[in-house]
This record gives structure tokens, C-alpha cells and sequence, in this order.
């Protein structure tokens, strides 16, 4: 007998992917997305930028967001690895916006980006750089960041940009005074609520169409208690919970169970 068979639900119902299937939209998480889109939309201008601790959404924020950007109005690009020299960060994007034969140096290739994003306003299309893990970028590669937003025209930037990244983005992007003054919309995710780790459970569950209770009700607030309302560590501790559980032949998940995996998983 599988996990899923035992607990009674279709899939695995915690794992830490970003599937927007199972995205939970928080307080939190609906306040950051609509301060993106108010800045991709309306000011069209600048750079946005979203912080928040390691599992906090995201990632899963960055995939909710592309879902968002119809491709007939946004050429959309993601950088989930932006750790590379100023060379090789505007070589990528480059490429991202479908130039073919990348130039070799620096000022052709900001020459040919240009372009680029003027054709594509021309058109009406709109392109938005998403940077993930935006706190590793090398603070050469930031300034490139910066001098992209000197492509504008009398209403708008040419390109628009968001950066997600862990709080020591924030230092990083401070200690750059003229990238940090084109920073419209800053917003730092937090943790979940209570109330919102025990909607988050039910949630996740319910998309995978789970047929009976799985977590009992005291220990919901335990779950939130060692994770914080942080969704990956949630999704760590109900992860290891269930396959305890399964393994114990438990029938439902207690506190007793959660405290057990809490000890283990933070060894």
C-alpha cells in the first residue's frame, strides 16, 4: 500500500514544487502580487521588489505571476539562476528576448537589447525580466540591471522588472544608491498566520482530494509553531508527519507524531 492509498488522497499533497495547483493565496502573498502588477500596469516604471525569508512563496509568486502576463501583451523572461558576470547576465537576457546571434561585447549587446525592446513596444507587447534568487546577482551584473531601466520612452520604461529575492537583497540593493532610488514598490513577504497554516493544510489537502481527516486539530497549531508559517518548512513537516504516520499505522496525525518529525528534521 502506497502513502496515498493509505491516507486516502490522490497525490502527494505537500511537496515543496511550485505547482500553482495547490498556491494559497494569503493575505500576504495577494498583497505582494498586487503591488507587482500595480507597477507592471499602471506606473510602468522602475523595478519592484519582493523579499522574504528561504520557503517563504517565492518562487511560487514568480510562477503565479507569469500566469498572469497574457504573452499576446507581456514577453515574459525568468532568471532562476542570475549568478553570472555582467557578460554573460545581458548575453541572457538577450537571448531571453529572442536575439539569435548574441554580439560579443558589452555596448553591442545593450545596443541590440535596445532594439529589441523598442520592437517589442512597437508591437504593443510589453517585456518583463523576473529575477529569482535575486540577492546572489554580483553587484557589477546589478549595475547592468540599473542601466536597463535607461531605456525609456516619454511615458515608460522599455522594460519592466521584478526582483524576488532573501532579505539580504535589501543591503545589497542599498549600498547601490542609484538602483535603489528606480525602486517603485518594495514589499517583504512574511510568514503565515495560524489561521492561515490551518487554511493551508486544508487547502493543499482538499486539492488532492483527500477522503478523510488527516491532521487532528491540536496539532495544526504545532505544525505552525516549528514552521513558523513558513510553506516550505509546513510542507517538510506534513510531508515526514504523513509517512510517519503511515508508517506507525496511525489513523489520524497528533501532536505527539508532529513533535517526533520536529526533532528529526531539525537535527
Amino acid at each position: 500500500m502506497t502513502i496515498e492509498e493509505y491516507w486516502q488522497v490522490s497525490e502527494k499533497p505537500f511537496l515543496n514544487t511550485p505547482d500553482t495547483r495547490y498556491l494559497f493565496e494569503s493575505e500576504d502573498f495577494s498583497e505582494a502580487m498586487g503591488r507587482i502588477l500595480y507597477n507592471l500596469k499602471e506606473i510602468k516604471g522602475g523595478i519592484t521588489m519582493i523579499v522574504g525569508e528561504i520557503g517563504c512563496g517565492k518562487t511560487i509568486l514568480v510562477h503565479s505571476l507569469k500566469e498572469k502576463l497574457p504573452g499576446e501583451e507581456y514577453l515574459t523572461l525568468t532568471l532562476i539562476n542570475p549568478r553570472l558576470s555582467p557578460n554573460q547576465l545581458l548575453s541572457t537576457i538577450a537571448a531571453g528576448f529572442g536575439i539569435k546571434d548574441i554580439p560579443r561585447y558589452r555596448n553591442k549587446i545593450l545596443a541590440e537589447i535596445y532594439d529589441i525592446l523598442v520592437k517589442k513596444n512597437n508591437d504593443g507587447i510589453t517585456p518583463v525580466l523576473l529575477i529569482d534568487e535575486a540577492q546572489t546577482i554580483a553587484t557589477k551584473a546589478l549595475e547592468e540591471i540599473r542601466l536597463l531601466l535607461n531605456f525609456e520612452d516619454a511615458k515608460k520604461k522599455l522594460i519592466q522588472i521584478v526582483l524576488f529575492g532573501q532579505p539580504e537583497l535589501k543591503k545589497k540593493i542599498k549600498d547601490i544608491e542609484q538602483l535603489n532610488q528606480r525602486i517603485n514598490i518594495r514589499y517583504h513577504l512574511k510568514g503565515l498566520s495560524p489561521e492561515e497554516t490551518s487554511e493551508y493544510i486544508k487547502h493543499r489537502l482538499r486539492i488532492a482530494r483527500a477522503k478523510k481527516e488527516i491532521f487532528s486539530n491540536p496539532s495544526i497549531p504545532l505544525i505552525h509553531q516549528y514552521s513558523r508559517g513558513i510553506p516550505r518548512l509546513i510542507n517538510t513537516i506534513a510531508t515526514n508527519a504523513m509517512y510517519a504516520g503511515f508508517l506507525l499505522k496511525k489513523e489520524i496525525i497528533d501532536p505527539e507524531i508532529i513533535e517526533e518529525v520536529y526533532k528529526d528534521i531539525s537535527e
